[in-house]
């Protein structure tokens, strides 16, 4: 039954990666094929690692649980893309944007120690990978949003609803590792590896539309960014 959601996994990120593509080739000036081609390798690096696990690679016996440790290979390399999406709508600076990146890949490595720990010295890892994920979330609900919204005054909506949804779509990943196998076993396999997948799909291209629908809005409100400002604010 696994088999079945890590193609359902594959297909559909390779579904939203031929989306986005196909948007970033016809975009019709840089800053839309910036966004499209960010949210197209997202969802491409996430569908090569499901076509891994749909294989039989990426998986080991870990302290007599399956462990499928190749997840993390995909969020190492397609989340810190997810925080550039969102810096990048915000008009982040470089060293903020370092800092939430910084925080993401701690979060990632952290959760992969965990998995690959015995009991119970797994949930000490655990613990300090929700640690890097509550920074992460402190700086981008109250620094993040607040910049975003002084740079932003007529869209200050749009920064809210997308820091909401992003934090808690990324707040059900630690739920289903505490429930799943390597935590308190509370769930099947096959639920559980239907819930990453499900959340994966929602969180990388669902996520992606509504990154999407945000630029569109900060759009039509003349606050989208530009890239000239999104360079210098970097440089400084």
């Amino acid at each position: 039954m696994n088999q079945i959601w890590f193609a359902i996994g594959c297909l559909g990120m390779a579904f939203g990666a031929l989306l986005f593509g196909i948007g970033a080739y016809n975009a019709e000036n840089e800053r839309w094929r910036i966004l499209l081609t960010l949210n197209f390798f997202i969802a491409a690096i996430a569908s090569v690692l499901y076509l891994a696990m749909w294989t039989g690679h990426g998986v080991s016996v870990v302290y007599d649980r399956q462990t499928y440790w190749v997840r993390y290979v995909t969020w190492i390399l397609s989340t810190p893309l997810q925080i550039l999406t969102v810096t990048y709508l915000g008009g982040t600076s470089l060293a903020f944007t370092g800092a939430l990146v910084g925080a993401d890949v701690m979060m990632i490595a952290t959760g992969f120690v965990a998995t690959m720990s015995p009991k119970p010295v797994n949930y000490i890892w655990y613990i300090v990978s929700c640690g890097f994920f509550l920074a992460m979330f402190y700086m981008l609900f109250n620094q993040y949003r607040s910049q975003a919204a002084a740079k932003h005054p007529r869209s200050r909506r749009v920064f809210t609803k997308l820091i909401t949804v992003h934090l808690v779509l990324w707040l059900i990943y630690p739920v289903i590792w505490i429930l799943g196998s390597t935590g308190f076993n509370a769930i099947s396999s096959t639920a559980e590896t239907a819930s990453y997948t499900l959340l994966d799909l929602v969180a990388k291209v669902g996520f992606g539309f509504l990154a999407l629908n945000s630029f569109k809005q900060l759009d039509q409100a003349g606050e989208s960014p530009q890239l000239e400002r999104v360079f210098s604010q970097g440089i400084n």
